[in-house]
């Protein structure tokens, strides 16, 4: 079943989407359409009449231009209007492949969240999120392909809107030692994530003429800043920021940048794209060996490098943790403690078994999400076809899990939920793993979307990658969850599959430990 190629073909949104992530939230949120969000508010028709920023950034990778963001805030008398837009460009298959996110929000005169709307766009795909604050709680309408759902999440008010953080920050003040613990709502994942703000000193910065300029045209400008240090999910970027709010650049990983640059030259694309295959250049994680037909590996042996926290590694029927060691490094006068984590991981054998499905806990991988719509009548419909009068949970997953790879064209673009994945026939891992998940939770079997790296021949390494678990039942005193590949076409996910992450957006972010850092060993394949 395995479709040749199929590695490289299942990291367009990853990397799209985290490498927004990674821009810092301060330019993340976006708006691109003018439209309120559920039961039409007041603070909608309120005036927001003085445009007090008008900020845009280039977005470069490893000196290319990937794309832009432009945030503009609004001043009215009853608060800010704040609307923005990010956007960036990869080629793929030789054609340009546009993400986007875009939005509008709508805040007090003490910065409190009113309410958004925010489009979220890649390749056509197209997610519309609208929220509203009403309480403590933050009520939202989730739309993709027609289907539309509700959630509902704890708001308060120390919580603020990525968008806003510009506004937030500056409030705050720029003190040189000041930290602050601030919770930011991220629109795109819809999810809470807390972030730690240093004030770590001031500073000139030379605000150079962007590389699209001809050499000799312009001459930059000194400006006196702040240079705060952001920590969010492990990841650590710098920001250099004028006392009055205006940020001149950002930093995150190594390679990517955003610098403050005018309209016309944040919106130019002068020299040839950037293909996608450097960005999982980037991400790709080159073993000391190769390993020769990946998917036919039973049992690997591994040791993961440089991880900073060695007790988030996931261990389950598959996969063993055998030894922790750590290793000391000296960074710019700082002790730096990094672990080896030595694992071995094993396929499992896809076979029949008693069916106790009535282990606790298993509710929540029948539940409908945004992404996950399994309560859909098209969804549920499907499902009925595809399973048909079959009664055994493992029979019917795996007719599931061929049907999605036969059913989807093996794309380099990505869809935000399963229906969009049932009408559009096409995706990456993502959309796979979102309709298979759909399809089988409407079958009443329970499933999780699992994330980590799987090798690839194509690129001779490990790739970042997410694939479906079913729980299928009793294998003795306990439950066993069976990992599939519908992306791959394995009923039975090879021993190269080595699981970083379950769940969905929110917990996939914790991938930001390991994207850039982590270097493996391979110690034994069978």
């Amino acid at each position: 079943m395995m479709q040749d190629g199929g590695h490289e073909k299942c990291k367009l949104l990853y990397l799209s989407f985290i490498i927004i992530l990674l821009l810092l939230p301060i330019n993340l949120s976006s708006c691109k359409e003018n439209k309120a969000p559920p039961d039409n508010p007041a603070f909608i028709n309120s005036e927001y009449n003085n445009i007090i920023s008008d900020k845009w950034m280039g977005i470069y990778f490893k000196g290319n231009k990937l794309g832009f963001t432009n945030s503009v805030i609004f001043e009215g008398k009853d608060g800010y209007k704040i609307i923005s837009k990010a956007i960036i460009k990869m080629k793929a298959l030789g054609e340009v492949q546009e993400t986007s996110f875009s939005q509008e929000c709508y805040l007090t005169k003490d910065l409190k969240t009113r309410g958004f709307e925010s489009l979220n766009q890649i390749a056509g795909h197209r997610q519309k999120i609208s929220g509203i604050v009403k309480g403590d709680k933050l009520h939202m309408e989730i739309a993709s392909a027609g289907a539309v759902s509700k959630r509902t999440i704890d708001f308060d008010n120390d919580t603020h809107l990525a968008g806003a953080l510009e506004l937030v920050i500056t409030k705050l003040g720029f003190k040189v030692g000041n930290k602050y613990n601030i919770k930011i709502f991220m629109e795109p994942i819809q999810a809470i994530v807390p972030l730690q703000i240093e004030i770590k000193r001031k500073e000139k910065i030379k605000v150079a003429p962007s590389p699209l300029v001809g050499e000799g045209q312009g001459e930059g400008i000194e400006k006196d800043v702040y240079y705060l240090e952001e920590k969010f999910k492990e990841l650590s970027a710098g920001i250099w920021i004028t006392e009055d709010g205006e940020v001149i650049k950002e930093v995150s990983l190594e390679g990517l940048e955003s610098r403050k640059e005018d309209k016309d030259t944040a919106l130019k694309f002068d020299r040839e794209i950037i293909p996608v295959s450097s960005l999982i250049t980037f991400s790709l994680i080159k073993p000391n060996k190769e390993i020769k037909e990946p998917h036919n590996v039973k049992r690997l042996r591994l040791k993961l490098k440089n991880i900073s926290n060695p007790n988030i590694i996931i261990e389950d029927q598959r996969q063993k943790v055998l030894k922790k060691s750590g290793v000391g490094s000296q960074e710019s006068g700082v002790r730096r403690n990094t672990y080896d984590v030595e694992m071995e991981v094993k396929n499992q054998k896809s076979e029949v078994r008693s069916q106790k499905l009535e282990e606790k806990n298993l509710e929540k991988y029948l539940e409908e999400t945004p992404e996950i719509q399994s309560d859909n009548p098209e969804i549920k419909k499907k499902a009925e076809e595809i399973a048909g009068g079959e009664t055994n949970v493992l029979s019917k997953a795996l007719k599931i899990n061929k049907w999605v790879y036969d059913y989807l064209e093996k794309k380099p673009v990505d869809t935000f939920s399963a229906v969009d994945a049932l009408k559009s026939k096409e995706g990456e891992c993502q959309s796979h793993s979102n309709l298979f998940a759909a399809l089988s939770r409407a079958s009443g079997i329970p499933t999780k979307i699992t994330a980590g790296i799987v090798y690839s021949e194509d690129y001779n390494g490990f790739l970042y990658h997410a694939w479906p678990e079913v729980y299928i039942g009793s294998t003795g005193s306990s439950g066993e969850w069976l990992a599939l590949d519908p992306t791959l076409g394995e009923k039975e996910a090879d021993a190269t599959h080595i699981k970083l992450v379950e769940g969905g957006w929110e917990e996939q972010l914790k991938l930001l430990h390991y994207i850039g850092k982590v270097g493996i060993e391979i110690i034994e394949v069978n």
